[in-house]
């Protein structure tokens, strides 16, 4: 399983980046609290994943593509 950072600060940034109008900066701030709660990585393993992979992002220095680059699906 992958897992992505729910830092509420880079995820508001990012929302404001996209212009989302789909979304308020609320939702945003629940979704990050939700992930906080309930993707802890023994959360995740007692409900089947077999291992979880954090992806690095922004607060990482790493772009999309290099967190990409990490992971082979193959």
């Amino acid at each position: 399983m992958l897992r992505f950072d729910p830092d509420v600060s880079g995820l508001l940034q990012q929302y404001t980046e996209r212009g989302r109008t789909d979304l308020t900066a609320e939702d945003v701030r629940t979704y990050a609290a939700v992930m906080a709660q309930q993707a802890r990585t023994d959360q995740l393993l007692s409900e089947g994943a077999t291992a979880v992979h954090d992806v690095p992002g922004r607060r990482q220095a790493t772009s999309p593509a290099q967190a990409a680059a990490r992971f082979s699906f193959a």
